[in-house]
């Protein structure tokens, strides 16, 4: 419920915003049309104002030269064209040129030197003085070079449009508003086909993120729609897929720590119950018993600090320039614990190897860890070889051995922390199985690779590299 109303909520606002851009353009738009008309016309009424101006003034100067101001009201009223009164009257003091009147609403003024009005075809301001702020287009009237009178000629933009200049502006103005309510319609079409193309996915990754933090991890999205809403998509599963795998990982290295713990602390458990109750005796060879697990659990707990630090790429690295014989005197240890158990050892090595770039510490673990493992494997009279070579800007580590080798089933886990590859061998000999996970992280944090070839009785051969400056 909660998602289908954010869904709509969406939605709602994705199409409302679309109808309201929308709609303000086209008001804002046809606001400029109307705009652009109105001043088109009064463009065109100021022209032809003009026009008339040059038409009138030569006339009402003659007659003004003439006559001067006597029966110019008369004459204008008898000699223009739409006044409601001059139709049909006389034409006093000659006649006018054919087409000579004026429009629908136009309406022509005269005034004296002394700005008063003489001439009015309205007839309203004969007698007054003229307010020149209300006047529009102007010619001046001269006598002999001298001025003697003003021409004005007044027209108002709405009246002075004839009929269907009128209703041209009115359809324009209807036609836009149709024009509105049209575009609105398709906007709110859009906007909903839009909100709902856009809310969908966003509702259903909503969703997906909502079971994901409830703990279903393995809840994941379909890949489908536009680009953007794939890679999101894409990236969510990749995030998800991760968490489910550090959630998995978690549990089981619960279970796995749990799981080793257990057969130290029983063991300890059983022999101090043992000691106090007598059926134990204590003596230096029960409390060495106790001495030995008690060191294994701390061998433990250290692999496991090891192992968190390469897991969360913690490992801290001290890269440095030193003898091979160095590090391979550090090797001496391994060389007599497998002479104790009867394993052949040897050792192959590129003789144009003297010095090896590298975290001392770190590789030698990796070199103690791998040939310890191999010594676990193999039986006495088995062999164990080291091998350094170099290749091009890198060395190449190789710990073979004759060993019973690794059924191909089992090889792509042989990396994991706590895995046996034979669980019912004894966890004292075998190990705690997490040698070979530390070595993979020690080799990828010196930006190296490690991996393993075998199969059933033919052996076993760890490989890892490590460049070279």
């Amino acid at each position: 419920m909660e998602f289908a109303m954010a869904k709509s909520g969406l939605a709602n606002k994705i199409t409302t915003s679309f109808i309201i851009v929308s709609v303000l353009a086209v008001i804002a738009t046809s606001l400029i049309m109307l705009l652009m008309t109105r001043q088109q016309f009064s463009t065109y009424i100021d022209n032809y104002n003009q026009v008339m101006l040059d038409q009138w003034a030569p006339i009402i100067s003659d007659y003004y030269s003439q006559y001067g101001s006597d029966g110019l009201q008369e004459y204008l009223q008898a000699n223009t064209i739409g006044n409601g009164k001059a139709m049909g009257q006389r034409r006093h003091h000659g006649s006018m040129p054919m087409g000579m009147g004026i429009r629908q609403g136009q309406r022509l003024i005269v005034t004296d030197a002394n700005n008063m009005v003489v001439a009015d075809t309205q007839g309203l301001l004969i007698g007054q003085p003229a307010k020149l702020d209300s006047l529009h287009s102007s010619r001046e009237l001269r006598v002999d070079n001298q001025p003697r009178a003003t021409l004005y000629i007044i027209s108002p933009l709405g009246s002075g449009l004839s009929s269907l200049e009128n209703q041209f502006v009115a359809r324009l103005t209807i036609n836009t508003a149709i024009l509105a309510i049209v575009i609105g319609i398709i906007a709110l079409i859009l906007g909903l086909a839009l909100g709902k193309r856009i809310s969908s996915p966003l509702a259903a990754l909503s969703s997906a993120i909502h079971q994901l933090a409830n703990g279903k991890l393995d809840e994941r999205l379909s890949l489908q729609g536009d680009r953007e809403f794939m890679e999101l998509g894409r990236d969510f599963n990749l995030m998800a897929q991760k968490l489910d795998d550090v959630e998995k990982n978690r549990r089981r290295l619960t279970a796995d720590i749990s799981h080793e713990l257990r057969t130290p602390l029983t063991f300890l458990r059983g022999q101090l119950e043992g000691m106090q109750t007598g059926s134990i005796p204590l003596d230096i060879e029960s409390i060495a018993l106790l001495q030995d697990e008690v060191i294994r659990l701390s061998h433990l707990v250290k692999e496991l600090d090891n192992l968190s630090l390469v897991e969360n790429r913690a490992v801290s690295l001290n890269f440095s320039r030193f003898p091979l014989s160095e590090l391979l005197e550090h090797l001496i240890p391994v060389n007599l614990a497998m002479q104790d158990k009867g394993i052949s050892y040897s050792i192959d090595l590129d003789s144009t190897i003297k010095e090896i770039y590298a975290d001392h510490d770190r590789l030698l673990q990796i070199l103690l860890n791998l040939l310890s493992n191999a010594m676990q494997h193999v039986e006495q009279g088995g062999q164990v070889t080291l091998s350094i070579q170099r290749y091009r800007n890198h060395l190449q580590f190789a710990v073979a051995d004759n060993g019973p080798g690794i059924p191909p089933e089992n090889l792509p886990h042989v990396f994991e922390r706590f895995y046996r590859i034979d669980d019912s061998r004894n966890r004292r000999e075998g190990g705690m199985g997490l040698g070979l996970a530390i070595a993979r992280g020690y080799v990828e944090a010196q930006h190296g690779k490690i991996w393993v070839e075998s199969s059933p009785g033919c052996g076993t051969v760890f490989y890892f590299t490590l460049p070279q400056e």
